[in-house]
């Protein structure tokens, strides 16, 4: 039986973040310690073995009788064309003749699945002894490991400025969207639209799990196939539903519960779903050859953008997934990933996101928060606070009356226990460092008949995922409320059973301290937008509304605006989409940081309609040799030109006179300060990183503007570090 899903539930996955309890989002960057056992594999382990050839997504000819399969730019990968067939045919001769080698040679290695779009290659289960011998094999260019990934809104409309777009008519009507995560419930209210056509040639996968929505459902899983317990795409974890709600939720739907106070809506309400679930199970990682496999997969079935809100460890260099994501944009499929919940610490974007073709997403706070008001006295002075709740354990079940007591062990987070006594108090505790149970247990476990924690962060409280072990009551308060509550010399609360209510606020736009931060472990700018990741309330399986936090709820906020554009503009490739979005990003509540926000929070009316589109859409200098005069060493390798070229299309409707300025002249020279292009055309300027009067070690970032004639402008975000 699957765990019941309750409201207001921040987490459904037990991903390491939790374990942490730094943070409660929905997706996190998993440590191999912290990665479920494999079960009874006998030692053996999951490799990716990458064949020469390149895949058909990325081929652009030169093998004497097969034409190029590369899609020409606007254009999807045609999976039907004469010349992928004859590729793919290639490509499948190719991997058929290293099985035979493999079985003469590593006989032990099991072939578990092949790949030819998106990757070139075959996942293979073998030990470690024999892995090493995969390698030997013919035509192969490396062997890698598969590593563990974990998954990582009636409000968030109004700070991504997606309304221009809806008055245009643009709603996602026609275009396909890929959730590669834990499922999607077909079934939930909040994605039923009656008036939707079913596709031709669709639906695909398990029918029972699809609808007229919901057009494709998949499932991956290595080791339960063919069992009574065979998987099915069926969402039995909640995030994947939470995260379709946020792209493609109908129109003007009405919160059954009365908690939201406005109808809510999907950024893209008429875009098809595509569910390829990942994690069949309530609480499980997924190997990244079965992700692989589900992007491959996305592509064939003519998706058009795909949502990740997943995460794993990000190695430098190869990088199965980020292989897999470059070759997926390759074929017209964009793909928006989710950054990671890792921050506020630097270099913590987690993998795929850290793929250059990804559109990598920040996250940021919403206007808004679900919970209830506690009542605190405060040397005197009665005070209502409103708080974010617990669930499934933690609940305010009865009335509880007690003086507070500051905890301060561990500087007040407790994570290594509590020495004092706390009978008949309510616990007062820093959020941090371990988990929301871990702190709530030790509190309970010395006497406390209940514990308030307070935010770690700027903005609003959440809600908290508490196990059912914890029966006295939880709740957290904001950073500003709680400092009030450390200030007094003398203070008690009262916890009433209340009715879970929606509180607007104006702490909309504050970057989230769990958000992930660039640079990427490859030295490159990452994240490359932000979006609304912090209490966005959307669907749960089971008819339920429930808010989450997390980049993971961030990613689909951008991944309906990607739809919105991609219906506007049918032959926008994935890098066009994605420099329109970067281009016309707004700035965060504080100064923007490209380490932190990238180009800023999406504002999709202006996504619409850019004055113009930069290629690239964000500058990666990566390290750059202290006191180089412009840039320039005096050697060759390292020390050698590190300067970019910028292309500039012209998209407006007349011919332009752009004006070209970095932030600060002193971080970066532009080669024109004027560049004249015409409608519809390109021209090129170069961008020099500057060294002189830094230091090493130094991360040196800021923007680009681009402004045309009108006034109306884009940026380009840049990076480098000082070597």
């Amino acid at each position: 039986m699957r765990r019941q899903l309750r409201l207001l539930v921040v987490l459904c996955l037990s991903v390491f973040i939790v374990f942490s309890g730094m943070v409660s989002p929905a997706l996190a960057r998993v440590n191999p310690a912290d990665a479920p056992e494999k079960g009874d594999s006998g030692g053996e382990d999951y490799y990716y073995v990458q064949l020469e050839s390149p895949p058909v997504a990325s081929y652009e000819g030169g093998i004497k009788g097969l034409e190029a399969t590369q899609p020409e730019e606007g254009e999807k990968l045609n999976v039907q064309s004469a010349a992928t067939r004859s590729y793919a045919e290639h490509l499948a001769e190719e991997r058929q003749d290293y099985k035979e080698w493999m079985k003469k040679n590593a006989p032990k290695a099991k072939v578990v699945t092949e790949y030819q779009l998106t990757l070139n290659g075959l996942a293979v289960k073998a030990d470690k002894a024999t892995a090493k011998k995969l390698a030997e094999g013919p035509g192969v260019k490396k062997v890698v490991k598969s590593i563990s990934y974990r998954p990582a809104m009636n409000t968030s409309h109004g700070i991504i400025n997606d309304a221009p777009a809806w008055k245009a008519g643009y709603n996602g009507s026609g275009v396909k969207v890929a959730v590669i995560d834990t499922g999607i419930d077909p079934k939930h209210p909040f994605l039923t639209d009656p008036s939707l056509p079913v596709p031709e040639g669709y639906p695909k996968g398990d029918e029972r799990f699809t609808s007229n929505k919901v057009i494709v459902a998949r499932v991956y899983s290595p080791d339960v196939k063919g069992t009574p317990d065979d998987p099915t795409p069926e969402d039995l974890n909640g995030h994947g539903t939470h995260v379709a709600g946020t792209i493609a939720g109908v129109s003007g739907y009405v919160d059954p519960q009365g908690r939201a106070k406005s109808p809510l809506s999907g950024v893209a309400p008429k875009a098809y779903l595509g569910n390829y679930n990942v994690f069949p199970c309530e609480d499980c990682s997924a190997e990244s050859i079965y992700i692989a496999q589900a992007v491959e997969d996305a592509v064939r079935d003519g998706m058009d953008v795909a949502n990740m809100s997943l995460g794993g460890t990000a190695e430098p260099g190869f990088d199965l997934l980020a292989e897999v994501v470059n070759a997926a944009s390759d074929a017209g499929m964009t793909m928006v990933i989710a950054a990671g919940n890792e921050g506020p610490g630097p270099q913590t974007v987690a993998s795929p996101g850290t793929a250059d073709e990804a559109i990598t997403v920040a996250a940021v706070s919403n206007g808004h928060f679900f919970g209830f008001p506690i009542t605190v006295n405060l040397d005197g002075e009665e005070k209502v606070l409103p708080a974010g709740t617990s669930d499934p354990g933690g609940q305010v079940t009865s009335r509880v009356e007690a003086p507070l007591a500051v905890v301060p062990d561990d500087d007040g987070k407790a994570c290594s226990g509590i020495a004092g006594d706390l009978t008949g108090k309510i616990a007062v505790i820093h959020r941090g460092d371990c988990t929301f149970t871990e702190k709530a247990l030790a509190a309970q476990q010395r006497g406390a008949v209940g514990m308030i924690l307070i935010n770690n962060s700027p903005g609003d409280p959440t809600a908290m995922l508490v196990e059912e072990i914890v029966t006295i009551p939880v709740v957290m308060v904001s950073m500003e409320d709680g400092q009030a509550i450390l200030e007094a010399q003398n203070a008690s609360a009262v916890f009433e059973p209340r009715d879970v209510e929606e509180f607007e606020t104006d702490n909309d736009r504050l970057i989230a301290d769990f958000s992930s931060r660039g640079p990427t472990v490859n030295m490159t700018l990452k994240p490359d937008v932000a979006a609304v990741g912090v209490n966005v309330y959307s669907s749960v399986p089971g008819g339920d509304l429930a808010s989450f936090n997390g980049t993971s709820m961030a990613t689909p906020h951008v991944t309906g605006a990607a739809a919105l554009l991609k219906q506007a503009h049918p032959d926008w490739t994935p890098r066009e989409i994605k420099a329109a979005l970067m281009g016309t990003a707004k700035d965060p509540a504080s100064d923007p940081l490209p380490l932190e926000v990238g180009a800023g929070i999406i504002d999709v009316g202006a996504a619409l309609k850019p004055v113009a589109m930069a290629e690239p859409a964000s500058l990666s200098f990566k390290e750059v040799p202290l006191n180089s005069a412009k840039g320039k060493g005096k050697g060759k390798g390292k020390d050698a030109e590190v300067a970019l070229q910028v292309t500039l299309k012209n998209t407006t409707g007349s011919n332009q006179v752009y004006r070209i300025a970095a932030d600060d002249s002193k971080n970066v020279q532009v080669s024109k300060k004027t560049l004249p292009v015409q409608r519809g055309k390109t021209a090129q300027f170069t961008v020099t990183p500057l060294t002189k009067g830094k230091n090493a070690g130094q991360d040196v970032q800021g923007y680009i503007v681009i402004q045309a004639k009108d006034g109306k402008s884009i940026r380009i975000p840049y990076y480098f570090r000082v070597q």
